[in-house]
């Protein structure tokens, strides 16, 4: 294959990975009427139809954005704007793109719902999936939608994607569905970070007195400032972690605590309820919603939260708001609009916000622990398990009885492959992201579970994913408040995912 075409050198043995990969691939046969039947030779970027979307979790898109696809284009597309420019700008992917932010359709709830409606060529989720969503997602398309009893994939896509998949008339069209087969999707993680407890504390807050410049809690703190028991920022607990007169502590700080949460199904409140679940599940001594606790309803019902849906009947509670759209933006909007409010965001976006990030207790209690280190999350993701399985195949989650499915399932429980809070002696309150593609994308004739896929679509797939899953990418994220993979997960993660695409 000709390499001639990158525009920097690449690392030698990304180099041999990728021209395996994809000399393997530019002899597939795609089964479809509306692609080509052979794929065009050559490197995997013409932007004339092999651009890609893909939308879902907030918690990965800088990664996305700012991070693999440049370097994917820089290390192998070159530029490949279009006149005028395309939702892509000058790289071959666009995640999380303007339309969907738009219909507030991000977050991995919405994720999980573009894949199984196969609106975009990849999705991305944090959560990754329940068992029970992860049989829906590998049933026909549409079926996730269907079970949550909220119509089809019509009725919840109200904008059109900027690239395929999207029908020959307008997306969403339930006949172009009906072309796409059954396949079991594949789930694979691609970065790592934290979730950053935020604050916006003032003058008025701290009674006239300058606020804090750092704050300490402990998870129990957490659970009670975010279960609603914490109703001012001068409760005596709070206090006892951060001593002293404002800005030195918290004491004079007489101003009402205001819980400002997510409004979509997020894949960041997800991960930040499993810090709760690991830190104080029984939430012992709880007058807000009291008896119930953080692995129940709320996080069955990933936007509920003590004290929100039944305000007056659920005991004294402290004030809790949403942002009106999904995203870690219009989080991190509300929060600085709500004068003692409490917020979290992936770190990633939380720093440089202005906001102030509190230390929080690490596991073994020895210290308070800031979310970043310079700019690296400050994760430990070495203390998790290794992918669930023993093969490839079943370390990108095709494996039904033992796959990537959320941990605090206690009936499918197999291990801690994904949950990565409370660990280690680092910041705890960390989790790692995924991208879910479909089985089959690149076999010949046998399956075709995105039909309006063009073949150099395919091709961009295979080979960005490919390009995410080797050390030279995952090294390139310790710069942009991400934490890279374990390096011994990835060679298996690769196999698997270019063995089943």
């Amino acid at each position: 294959m000709d390499m001639s075409v990158h525009k920097r050198s690449i690392p030698g043995r990304l180099t041999l990975l990728l021209v395996v990969g994809l000399s393997a691939i530019s002899c597939m046969v795609f089964a479809s009427t509306s692609v080509a039947a052979v794929p065009p030779t050559g490197l995997n970027c013409v932007a004339s139809d092999g651009k890609i979307n893909g939308r879902g979790a907030t918690f990965q898109e800088r990664a996305q954005v700012t991070i693999f696809a440049p370097a994917y284009r820089d290390d192998f597309c070159g530029s490949t704007a279009k006149e005028p420019e395309d939702a892509a700008g000058n790289t071959m992917i666009a995640y999380n793109y303007a339309e969907a932010k738009t219909a507030s359709a991000t977050g991995s709830g919405a994720g999980l719902k573009a894949a199984s409606c196969r609106t975009d060529a990849y999705a991305g989720t944090d959560i990754p999936y329940t068992v029970a969503q992860l049989k829906e997602l590998n049933e026909k398309a549409g079926t996730l939608v269907n079970t949550e009893g909220k119509g089809n994939c019509t009725a919840i896509t109200t904008f059109t994607p900027p690239f395929q998949p999207n029908s020959p008339k307008s997306w969403p069209d339930e006949e172009a569905l009906h072309e796409d087969s059954t396949s079991p999707v594949m789930s694979f993680p691609v970065a790592g970070s934290g979730v950053a407890p935020m604050t916006n504390l003032t003058s008025v807050t701290c009674g006239g007195k300058a606020p804090p410049t750092s704050l300490n809690f402990t998870g129990r703190e957490l659970s009670r400032i975010f279960g609603g028991n914490a109703l001012k920022w001068d409760d005596a607990e709070l206090v006892g972690s951060n001593p002293g007169v404002a800005p030195a502590g918290l004491e004079g700080c007489t101003g009402v605590i205001t819980r400002v949460v997510r409004q979509d199904t997020s894949g960041t409140t997800n991960i930040f309820k499993q810090y709760l679940i690991k830190v104080d599940n029984e939430r012992t001594g709880a007058t807000c919603a009291a008896g119930e606790k953080w692995s129940g309803k709320y996080f069955e019902k990933n936007t509920e939260w003590p004290g929100k849906q039944k305000p007056t009947e659920e005991g004294t509670c402290s004030a809790i708001t949403t942002a009106e759209k999904s995203g870690n933006g219009e989080e991190i909007a509300k929060l600085k609009a709500t004068e003692g409010g409490i917020g979290y965001a992936d770190l990633n976006e939380a720093e440089g916000s202005a906001l102030l990030l509190p230390n929080i207790q690490n596991a073994t209690s020895t210290s308070f622990q800031p979310p970043a280190i310079g700019k690296a999350a400050n994760c430990d993701l070495k203390k998790l398990e290794a992918p669930p399985g023993i093969t490839a195949s079943e370390a990108v989650g095709l494996n039904e009885k033992n796959n990537w499915a959320n941990n605090n399932d206690i009936v499918n429980k197999t291990g801690n492959h994904e949950n990565a809070t409370n660990i280690g002696e680092k910041f705890p309150i960390c989790g790692i992201t995924f991208m879910l593609v479909y089985k089959g994308l690149g076999t010949t004739a046998l399956s075709n579970p995105i039909s309006r896929l063009s073949a150099d679509q395919r091709r961009t797939l295979y080979s960005y994913s490919t390009f995410i899953l080797s050390s030279a990418a995952q090294e390139l994220l310790g710069s942009s408040f991400y934490s890279p993979l374990p390096n011994g997960w990835l060679a298996k993660l690769r196999v698997g995912f270019q063995e089943n695409f």
